[in-house]
């Protein structure tokens, strides 16, 4: 018996410290908050991503019938946009005006009439002063080709292969006035938050994709972009800017010929309506 309990003794002795240490490894997280956990020092903000989504609808209508958009110009208003140099514009045989959520069917039923053939529709969902292309075509070979700068100096550039399109760039419009407090429920604040000037350039780039920076920034010097014939609105959701060329001259060379037109047998032009979606 006595033999017994001293091995009963030594067993205890053993197992004891041990036990011991298995319950103070973990910590006492009795009191303690999720607040507590946080790093000290200044709290990053995080940054609220601007976008405007511009739904971009197309069409090829047949050259003979473009005397059938004169319906269309009287409804919409060229005074709502702004040029960059606006004679350069209109020498690159080009023509805009803007229009309102109520006047788009009646420009969708026009085009229809006049045997405009409506091409897939393309949405540009974009970031503040982030620009995208709104590809047209492309230019397979290197060409140069000649355009109206600004105060109508005559220029050649020569450019490609690449991507003939328009450059859109969005940058929403938000009051510095605005107080940090302000209720963005309110119609006011809503407003303020809903406008976006939305920039317009014909633009031939080329394609970089896949390719290392350093020669890709080099490829980029090539670049064109007509800015004389470059357009700017302030719209909000609902809105749309019409952009095509004034009239068709098949033996002229200007940036409608290059952006607008489609030659062949049965030549065509393309008309654009750029409408303003929603802007968040």
């Amino acid at each position: 018996m006595i033999r017994l309990l001293k091995i009963l003794f030594v067993c205890s002795a053993i197992m004891l410290p041990a036990g011991c240490a298995e319950t103070q490894k973990g910590p006492n997280m009795k009191g303690l908050k999720i607040s507590d956990l946080a790093p000290a020092g200044q709290r990053v903000q995080a940054k609220v991503l601007h976008t405007t989504n511009i739904e971009v609808i197309s069409y090829e209508l047949p050259a003979e019938n473009i005397a059938s958009l004169d319906g269309i110009w009287r409804m919409l208003d060229p005074g709502s946009l702004r040029y960059n140099d606006s004679n350069s514009f209109a020498a690159n045989g080009l023509r805009a005006a803007m229009g309102e959520f109520a006047t788009f069917n009646k420009v969708s039923e026009i085009l229809k009439s006049a045997n405009a053939t409506k091409l897939p529709a393309t949405s540009l969902l974009m970031s503040d002063n982030q620009p995208e292309l709104l590809r047209i075509t492309r230019m397979p070979h290197k060409t140069i080709i000649p355009y109206i700068d600004r105060q109508g100096a005559i220029k050649n550039a020569e450019v490609g292969p690449g991507i003939i399109g328009l450059q859109i760039l969005a940058g929403q419009i938000i009051s510095s006035s605005m107080s940090p407090r302000t209720d963005r429920t309110s119609s006011s604040a809503v407003s303020i938050r809903q406008l976006a000037s939305i920039r317009i350039t014909p633009a031939i780039l080329a394609e970089t994709e896949g390719v290392a920076p350093a020669l890709a920034e080099r490829i980029r010097e090539s670049d064109l972009q007509i800015n004389s014939a470059g357009i700017y609105a302030i719209m909000k959701p609902g809105d749309f800017v019409m952009l095509c060329p004034r009239e068709y001259k098949p033996n002229e060379i200007t940036a409608a010929d290059r952006f607008f037109t489609k030659p062949g047998p049965k030549p065509a032009i393309r008309v654009f309506l750029l409408v303003c979606v929603s802007i968040f």
